[in-house]
């Protein structure tokens, strides 16, 4: 069929009479297509051709109704076509009953249609008007049909078809029997409501408004079956309803109303179904919905009168009560009594049902905004006489959960003596349940009381809220479980001791089960009440519990180190600072820890640290100075981190690390006399160690800056430096002390570095400092003692070859006699070696000697020195600085020491007289003659004896001599 042709009524010669083409039609054609059809439908009723079929033919259909409408011909009185479509209507209405679930409804629909077409060509082929109302009724099922089946096209056509129907029906209004008119009023109500029906599908509300101003103005659907009735009304609720859900109430009134006016004005109501008196109970009850919503007085006035017919007509059930009770809720006339009444009768129906318990309780909330007190009236009935019987403890925990909350909304009540109501109720139902209350009801009412409790503590009634937090540890919350428990118990404890009731705070720690003892917050309320009672000890183990604590938690402990400072309890405060800083630097992230300041903590605890040490004895403060190095390395750390990642807001910024610098060295400084000289290096090294993180941003341009840091580096190396010296002198280990000399030495490579940056700084900016040429004496002294450190350091390290050269950048400085006297100590301790030892001897003696201020005690003895080494190996170097001596002998005689100057003239002579024994006859006759100059600074008698040996040495060797 899908292949043939599609018949027209046009087949033959164009100019054809339209009569004689009528009179030849083919019906058998037509019949045999709506066969095919139907036989389709049975077979595969999801078969695509069908719906094309039925298209085809319904096209070709209206064709002919067009073409038969025009024509003059005379009655065709074959009953093929109408056969065929009633065949074909009542099929597809016995398939579309026995398989509802399973059949295209698109092609359903279209068969319907394709009928109904069948049976009115049929008709107007038969020029009959017996079958008008037949043919009426056909289209306005196959309407409805698609209407429901959403087929909206289909639906379009038929209108098309019904409205040109109807008007050939209106036009013979005087000539309608009684029960043709009868009928007509019937199909016309069918009619208009179904067109209704396809505007609010198209969603053309000026077309609804349209077709409901041609509806009569009081329907009067008398004759019209209960079944059509039903389907009639159930169009106006599916419309009604849809405007309610959208909030047009008065639209939604309007169309409720006319399903209502259609059951009011039935002569049906004997005849009604279960299935319509429900219907109608729907209506009216959405429609008083309706009406209720709109808020006006005359709507609820409207409402109360629909109430009171339903009310007669239908049975008390709970969904009246309910649409009772919206409409009380609704009436601003009425007074929450009203609304209680209503709630009671829904308790009176009956053993409770789901639905009911739903519905009274969304009642009893409504209720609750408009009186907390009735609310709860409510609410402890429901509790006591009706759920408690019925076994259903989801139900009971909503109502209890809801009993709690209704405290919580009218402050009135929230007071001394809602708490006992509360109290009663717990106790009434303690003894009438079986089994204890679940634990999600007694959580939701533990979270209501505790709310209560905690407005009432942070509005410092503390009064009040203990009373609140002591009502949630009521027995009845036995399933709260003991994690809850114990936060209601510290509530407890916090009001206690807000009241400063102590004993009664630490009474209530001992009741507590122990694993809520070692709670941290448990502990930490136990320690704010020992520190408000001073008792350090407790206070102390308090705080070893929190720290070991699993959960670590550094607020906690920052919290107590707070507590403490507020009390003024020095040593408290102090143990708790430490333990923060322990955590900190057990943590990989510490110095990002935004809810710290780091830096300020450690302050803190520098400071206090260094008050308690300051306090004790040196020598029982080892320890506490021992700590007090390790929170400044400690700090350095953490800077370093924070340095590392970005320095953030409140942590190691420039500020922060030139504090810890400063008092890092202030600190050394204050301590290097009494304190372990360890101390000493330790913070004077972590004073470099900070002005190492913040000397990079320091703005160049920023002269005071600059110098301020330049300077501090520069006194931070000496002090590091004197203190590794002083060490390394102590120290008996060997390999200790040259790690403290190789130190030693590091900072005074540095120290060059820094002095030689400093110098050239203050000779480009002499304005940065007033007093710049005390400040240039200073650095000066500095660099000699730094340079003396680095000798005495390569001496003991026995790098021999650096000792001259460190000398002569000493002897350039032209350092005070004392730097001198420790260079030549540290020379003849050291065992250096005899040709570095004579240099340096030589040089020291030479610069020396030329000073007439130096103290000639000390530089004899040095002269000595130097005689006795060099005499052996090296005389040409005594030679040169005996010459000396005897040059400057003159100047400095009384001055010198006499007997050094008897043995300068003893050990020449003596060498002299070592020579003559080795026949060196001139070397004797040399050193001889410089023993009788030094002779003649002694005394005369030596002197005249020393020449009368020489002359015999002279005449005995004349030879040699010559």
């Amino acid at each position: 069929m899908e292949n043939e042709a599609t018949p027209t009524l046009f087949n033959g010669a164009p100019g054809s009479n339209l009569e004689r083409r009528i009179q030849n039609l083919n019906h058998q054609h037509y019949a045999d297509q709506a066969t095919s059809i139907l036989d389709k439908l049975k077979q595969d009723p999801h078969h695509r051709s069908i719906t094309v079929a039925a298209e085809s033919m319904m096209v070709v259909l209206e064709q002919l109704a067009f073409t038969v409408s025009k024509g003059k011909h005379a009655a065709i009185n074959d009953t093929t076509l109408d056969d065929v479509g009633t065949r074909l209507w009542n099929e597809s209405t016995i398939l579309i009953r026995e398989d509802a679930e399973k059949v295209d409804k698109t092609a359903v629909c279209t068969v319907r249609c394709a009928a109904c077409f069948i049976i009115d060509c049929a008709q107007k082929l038969a020029k009959t008007n017996s079958g008008e109302y037949r043919v009426f009724k056909c289209y306005l099922k196959a309407l409805k049909m698609c209407l429901e089946h959403e087929e909206g096209i289909l639906a379009t056509k038929l209108v098309d078809r019904l409205s040109k129907l109807y008007d050939t029906l209106l036009k013979k209004e005087g000539s309608r029997s009684s029960s043709d008119q009868r009928t007509f009023s019937t199909v016309s109500i069918e009619y208009y409501i179904l067109r209704i029906a396809l505007a609010w599908k198209q969603e053309n509300t000026a077309l609804m408004d349209l077709m409901y101003s041609k509806l009569p103005p009081h329907l009067s659907p008398v004759g019209i079956p209960a079944r059509k009735l039903e389907s009639l009304v159930d169009i106006f609720y599916q419309i009604g309803t849809d405007f309610l859900r959208k909030k047009q109430y008065e639209n939604a009134d309007k169309w409720l109303g006319l399903g209502a006016d259609l059951f009011l004005h039935s002569d049906s109501d004997g005849d009604l179904s279960e299935t319509a008196i429900e219907l109608k109970f729907n209506v009216m009850r959405n429609q008083i919905r309706a009406l209720c919503f709109t808020g006006e007085a005359a709507d609820i006035t409207k409402a109360k009168i629909l109430l009171q017919a339903m009310e007669d007509e239908f049975p008390s059930t709970i969904w009246f009560l309910m649409l009772k009770f919206d409409v009380v809720k609704n009436d601003k006339a009425s007074a929450p009594d009203a609304m209680l009444d209503v709630i009671m009768q829904m308790m009176f129906l009956g053993n409770l049902t789901a639905t009911a318990f739903k519905i009274i309780m969304s009642a009893i909330q409504s209720l609750l905004n408009h009186n907390p007190v009735l609310a709860c009236k409510a609410l402890d009935y429901l509790l006591t006489k009706k759920l408690l019987l019925a076994d259903q403890q989801d139900w009971l925990q909503e109502a209890f959960v809801l009993r709690v909350t209704a405290i919580s909304k009218d402050t009135s009540m929230q007071q001394h003596d809602s708490v006992n109501a509360l109290d009663k109720l717990f106790a009434d139902m303690e003894k009438l349940i079986s089994e204890p209350i679940s634990e999600k009801a007694v959580n939701g009412g533990q979270i209501i009381l505790w709310r209560i409790g905690e407005s009432y503590f942070a509005s410092e009634k503390f009064e009040v809220a203990l009373e609140w937090f002591r009502l949630g540890l009521h027995p009845i919350f036995y399933n709260s479980g003991e994690v809850n428990r114990a936060k209601i118990i510290r509530k407890v404890m916090l009001c206690e001791f807000s009241l400063q009731n102590y004993p009664a705070v630490r009474g209530i720690y001992s009741e507590m089960p122990a694993a809520c003892q070692e709670s941290p917050l448990t502990q930490y309320i136990l320690y704010k009440t020992a520190l408000a009672t001073f008792d350090d000890e407790l206070a102390q183990d308090c705080l070893k519990k929190i720290s070991t604590s699993p959960t670590e938690d550094i607020r906690l402990i920052s919290a107590c180190a707070m507590e403490a400072q507020e009390k003024d309890n020095k040593p408290i405060t102090l143990a708790a600072m430490k333990l923060v800083v322990q955590k900190l630097r057990n943590k990989d992230n510490a110095s990002s820890d935004q809810d710290i300041r780091v830096p300020a903590l450690l302050r803190c605890i520098i400071r206090l640290m260094v008050l308690s040490i300051e306090k004790s004895a040196p020598n029982k403060a080892v320890d506490d100075i021992d700590q007090l190095c390790q929170y400044f390395e400690n700090a350095y750390a953490l800077a370093k981190q924070s340095t590392a990642k970005q320095i953030i807001e409140g942590g190691f910024d420039a500020n922060e690390c030139e504090w810890f610098a400063r008092n890092a060295y202030n600190t050394a400084l204050k301590g290097c006399k009494h304190w372990p000289p360890e101390s000493t290096l330790r913070l004077s090294d972590c004073s470099l160690k900070f002005i190492g993180l913040y000397h990079d941003k320091i703005d160049v341009n920023d002269t005071q800056a600059m110098d301020i840091i330049l300077w501090q580096r520069i006194t931070a190396l000496f002090l590091s430096s004197s203190a590794a010296v002083y060490m390394a002198r102590l120290r008996e280990h060997v390999a200790e002390q040259r790690e403290l000399f190789q130190i030693a030495r590091r900072h005074v490579r540095t120290f060059r570095q820094a002095s030689a940056e400093y110098g050239q700084y203050i000779s480009r900016s002499p304005e940065v400092n007033d007093n710049i040429e005390s400040r240039q004496l200073d650095l000066k002294a500095k660099l000699v003692a730094m340079l003396a450190f680095d000798f005495e350091a390569a001496a003991n390290l026995e790098i021999w070859s650096e000792l001259p050269n460190v000398a002569e950048e000493i002897l350039k400085l032209k350092p005070e006699l004392r730097i001198f006297e420790s260079l030549v100590d540290v020379l003849l301790s050291a065992s250096s070696p005899v040709d570095e030892t004579l240099i340096v001897l030589q040089m020291i003696l030479s610069a020396t000697l030329l000073d007439q201020d130096n103290e000639i005690e000390k530089l004899s003895r040095w002269v000595r020195c130097l005689v006795t080494v060099s005499l052996p190996r090296r005389q040409e170097v005594a030679e040169q600085i005996l010459s000396q001596v005897l040059v400057k002998l003159g100047d400095f005689k009384e001055r010198y020491p006499l007997e050094e100057t008897h043995w300068l003239s003893t050990t020449c002579w003596n060498y002299g007289v070592d020579l003559y024994c080795t026949n060196n006859i001139p070397g004797c006759k040399r050193w001889c003659e410089i023993a009788i100059s030094f002779a003649g600074f002694v005394n005369e008698t030596i002197e005249n004896q020393m020449q009368q040996n020489y002359l015999r040495i002279c005449n005995t060797n004349n030879a040699e001599l010559m």
